[in-house]
This record gives structure tokens, sequence and C-alpha cells, in this order.
């Protein structure tokens, strides 16, 4: 008969666990702009071939845990060229990212419209008309229908406050309207 040892016994037991178990790294730094030496908010860092990354936050600090690994990390920030970059990650690690700015020039654009067609008679800025037929369909509660109440159902006008007749339209003062 085998002599049975406890001690050993366990640690045969937990092998597969350390065994299965990978080791993790952390990659962190911060993501800067070159030129003003600036952090950027919420610059990407990814890696395409797990399907996973982190962004910068507001101090421009990034932190990401992998299992041990060569892998190619993405940085890219919008306005900036992106950086590719191979990291092999075997201990934890700090790499600060300096981003270039990425300018583009757009092709010029030129409108070009007849002046004669167009009318400028009636320098008319907003015109709202409520007929009488529509004003009397706005159900009341006693009494007549009230004009001053029925203006108020038109787009960007408002009351000028409870208990007062008058009303504002598009932010300006109650005597500032024309009624016709």
């Amino acid at each position: 008969m085998i002599p049975f040892n406890k001690p050993i016994f366990f640690l045969l037991l937990l092998l597969p666990i350390v065994v299965i178990s990978q080791e993790k790294f952390t990659l962190s730094g911060i993501i800067t702009d070159q030129s003003s030496n600036e952090t950027l908010i919420g610059a990407n860092i990814i890696i395409p071939s797990l399907q996973t990354g982190t962004t910068s936050n507001e101090y421009g600090f990034y932190s990401i845990t992998l299992d041990k690994g060569e892998y190619e990390f993405q940085i890219s920030y919008l306005g900036f060229k992106s950086i590719v970059q191979n990291i092999n990650l075997d201990k934890d690690q700090t790499k600060n990212f300096k981003l270039v700015e990425d300018s583009e020039s757009l092709d010029e654009i030129i409108i070009i419209e007849d002046v004669e067609k167009l009318n400028i008679r009636k320098p008319q800025m907003s015109l709202n008309s409520l007929s009488i037929n529509t004003i009397k369909q706005i159900p009341v509660v006693l009494g007549e229908v009230d004009l001053i109440k029925s203006i108020t159902l038109l787009p960007g006008v408002t009351t000028a406050g409870e208990g007062a007749s008058g009303f504002n339209v598009r932010g300006g003062s109650a005597d500032q309207n024309l009624i016709l």
C-alpha cells in the first residue's frame, strides 16, 4: 500500500489551476499632443486581434490589462494621425504616446446664385397666420375663445407669465409684437 501524504496531494490538486491560469500584465501611460504637449481626452487605444480597447480619461491617462503576449495596439484620436505599434506584454509597462495633428485640405466650393431671381421686395423674416376657423376649434372652459391664448399655440410664442395678458415671440419682449 502506498503511503498517503496530505501536503503533496493538496499541491497536486492545485497544479491544474496554476497551469490553466495565465499571467496578466497592465499597459498604461499618457496620450498627449506632440506640438502642444496637452493631454488628449478620450483617445482610443484598440487591440484589433482581441476586438477590445480603452479610452484615455480627462488627464490623458489610459490603462489596459491583458494576458501575456504580443499585441498590435492602434492609438487614434480625431484630427490626429493614428499610431500602430506592436508591444510585447511580458511585464507591467508604462508607455506614453504623442500624436501628431493631421490636417486635410478640402477642395474649394463656389456657390453661384442668380441675383435677379431673388425676391427682395418683401424682406419678411417670419410670418405665422392663424385663421378664424382654427381659433374657433380651440376648446374653451368658460366663455368665448381668447385670442391672446390662441396665439400662444403658435411655434416660438410663450406667455409673458401667470396673470399677464402679454406674450413673447422667440425671446422678444411683450411690446415688440405686431398683431394685424
